[in-house]
């Protein structure tokens, strides 16, 4: 069983988004999957699997909370891939799930408010030796700004971690479709489609590898 989780210093930044497009992704691929929801006051991936599951959007995805990494290693058996989709605020639980996990994304935008806290998390997490090679920056709700982009993608490697190959645009028609259960590449336009299927399969690619 393959662990990839989501985790950040901030909210905002696309990270519950992320999780259930690679879930969807996942399960599209043909593997079993379940998304790991730790962020209880919100439970935002519980609610939408269930909105999903109540609009008839296949393939079903599973969404369960856990409150501890403990519980989800006791109870969880059978799936080729566990999302987990942590708090907005990186605490002892972010970091226990960053040593567990094969693959850590830390999405951020491109703007140094968001950036700054993301590195310092990313700075943090690779002390510890054992996830260090497993942090992937996603650059994330990126505007049209190549200028903006370009700074961001520098910035992460001046920083020297390794960078998602593709990034996760700002369109008001993905938050459209998380509202209806849908996620990612089940976007009506054509070009939703396309940008999501590229942040698909460059995080599916990583999470099963």
């Amino acid at each position: 069983m393959r662990i990839a989780s989501f985790v950040g210093q901030k909210g905002g930044v696309g990270k519950s988004t992320l999780a259930r497009v690679l879930a969807v992704a996942a399960a599209r691929a043909q593997h079993k999957v379940l998304i790991g929801d730790f962020d209880l006051e919100q439970l935002t991936c519980v609610e939408w699997a269930a909105l999903r599951l109540r609009n008839g959007v296949e393939p079903e995805i599973e969404a369960r909370a856990f409150k501890s990494l403990k519980k989800l290693r006791k109870t969880v058996v059978g799936y080729d891939l566990v999302v987990v989709d942590t708090r907005g605020l990186a605490d002892e639980l972010t970091e226990d799930v960053s040593r567990e996990s094969d693959i850590v994304f830390l999405p951020t935008g491109t703007s140094m408010d968001d950036l700054r806290p993301t590195l310092a998390l990313a700075r943090k997490l690779s002390k510890t030796r054992t996830v260090g090679n497993k942090i992937v920056i996603v650059l994330s709700k990126t505007g049209r700004s190549e200028r903006l982009l370009e700074q961001a993608e520098a910035t992460i490697a001046e920083a020297g971690f390794d960078m998602l190959n593709a990034v996760w645009p700002e369109r008001d028609g993905f938050q459209a479709d998380l509202d209806l259960g849908r996620a990612g590449s089940e976007a009506s336009n054509p070009y939703l489609k396309k940008a999501s299927q590229d942040v698909e399969q460059a995080m599916l690619t990583l999470a099963m590898s």
